[in-house]
């Protein structure tokens, strides 16, 4: 009686043996690679390479090669330095080559196996500059440009207190040299303001540096209570250079935002670092219908792909707030077809939790009608999916308000104050106006003078929409003073 179940545990034991084997390449028939290949992991590897403080002060380059197994799954465990460069270097490359989990297995007689890569991760040098106790030292010349801490030419001295991520930590502080001991000339403050409203489930942060006028200056991070970058983009002289970076909670980027003129090139993966889409979309424009946006290709979260060169059905999932009760999350399933990178046809979306329904018809990108119906509430129609706010009589009518109500103050007039005042507030659904706040001041009486203006607009707006529904909407308005 005891000899069946030894056997059995036998059985048990060899078939769990079996299940750990690891090849090696030359081992299998088909060899585990990326899934959409080896150029699509480049990608991967671009965007989320964060080259640490450390080892950008002394511009080191070269190559990590890292090991890891590729599971039947598509995941990658066992991650480790194969070939050091470094000690901050080595550790971003198994960050980063852990990340990545949407491998095709390799296959053996048929089935999927384990299989042990090794892959290189190389790190480009870059000019090497002053680190030391946390701060960046830069030196420039008169005309702002680069110099060397022992240039007769140099200047200024800007000092950055930054982490090994590149957030800083303090104020910026810029000296000037005067008989040969350095004074400070000019300081950009540290900021940490709460982004409301937030697309995350988490409290979350801006964080930069921003100069008298209030003005954002070089990178500038979103991040939770723990510090964890969620996105990341490049400020100068109150505009984006450069590409704009999100990421998931465990590191892995989201997104990739470049900006060309009045287009952005998008290109977003899943949590898995499998590459989910890739678009091009158009800033709006005032009293300009939206343009549609154009998507390109889209893969699920296996690598299957749906669109192929702008043609196909796509399916997205995406968690949102619970029409019947914000403060819950549940699954938005949005299908539909693409043509030539447009919406065409019929597109339906509906909550997991059964608390929303729309169904849309588009020609070229361009919604004919729709439908949607939320909780008990009656089926609304709607032709336009998104309005904007829109104050009364439209840019002309806001103009005339604004020269009609609009003073300069005297004080301000007397000490040559003059700017722009970028005051933010909330559009409710009846028209009226709340949660105003002061972006960006100029001086003091100019900055009172603005929001006492856009109190006065209260009343005086259409309220935006999504899918024939009123809805709150935050918006930003400068208003401009200038002297004669």
């Amino acid at each position: 009686m005891k000899y069946v179940p030894l056997t059995l545990l036998l059985f048990l034991s060899f078939s769990g043996f079996s299940q750990q084997t690891v090849y090696q390449v030359f081992e299998v028939d088909s060899a585990a690679q990326p899934r959409g290949g080896i150029p699509f992991f480049n990608t991967f590897l671009l965007a989320n390479l964060r080259k640490p403080i450390t080892a950008q002060a002394v511009g080191v380059g070269g190559r990590v090669i890292v090991s890891g197994i590729v599971e039947t799954d598509g995941s990658v465990s066992d991650v480790n330095v194969a070939i050091k460069l470094s000690p901050d270097l080595d550790r971003e490359a198994v960050r980063v080559f852990s990340l990545f989990n949407a491998w095709k297995p390799a296959q053996k007689n048929g089935q999927a196996v384990r299989q042990k890569i090794t892959f290189p991760i190389l790190f480009q040098p870059n000019k090497p500059f002053v680190y030391a106790n946390g701060q960046r030292v830069s030196y420039y010349d008169e005309e702002n440009s680069p110099a060397s801490d022992s240039s007769a030419r140099t200047r200024y001295k800007q000092i950055v207190p930054i982490d090994n991520n590149g957030v800083p930590t303090g104020d910026m502080i810029v000296y000037e040299r005067r008989n040969k001991s350095w004074k400070e000339s000019s300081r950009l403050a540290l900021k940490r303001h709460k982004n409301s409203p937030s697309p995350y489930r988490e409290p979350t942060y801006i964080v930069g540096v921003q100069d008298a006028n209030n003005e954002w200056y070089g990178e500038i991070f979103l991040v939770n209570e723990a510090g964890t970058i969620l996105r990341r983009s490049t400020f100068f002289q109150s505009k984006r250079i450069g590409p704009e970076l999100s990421y998931y909670p465990n590191g892995c980027v989201s997104e990739k935002n470049e900006e060309s003129g009045d287009k952005s090139s998008i290109t977003s993966w899943h949590s898995n670092g499998q590459v989910k889409q890739i678009k091009t979309s158009s800033k709006p424009k005032p009293l300009s219908p939206e343009e549609p946006e154009v998507v390109t290709a889209y893969w699920d979260s296996t690598g299957h792909p749906e669109v192929i060169d702008g043609n196909g059905y796509a399916t997205f999932r995406t968690e949102i707030p619970s029409y019947k009760d914000t403060t819950r999350y549940t699954l938005l399933t949005e299908r539909g077809q693409y043509v030539n990178g447009l919406k065409q046809g019929i597109w339906t979306g509906h909550y997991a939790d059964g608390s929303y329904f729309y169904e849309e018809t588009y020609d070229k990108g361009i919604c004919q009608e729709g439908k949607a119906k939320g909780g008990q509430a009656d089926t609304i129609r709607y032709t336009t999916v998104s309005q904007q706010p829109e104050f009364a009589g439209g840019m002309q009518g806001l103009g005339r308000f604004l020269s009609q109500n609009l003073s300069y103050p005297a004080t301000a007039q007397k000490t040559g104050a003059q700017g722009r005042v970028h005051i933010s507030f909330v559009v409710c659904t009846d028209g009226t106006l709340c949660d105003y706040e002061v972006l960006k001041g100029v001086q003091r009486d100019l900055d009172q003078e603005a929001l006492r203006v856009v109190k006065q607009m209260s009343g005086k707006w259409k309220p935006g929409s999504l899918r024939g529904e009123k809805v709150r909407v935050k918006y930003n308005m400068p208003i401009n003073f200038t002297l004669n």
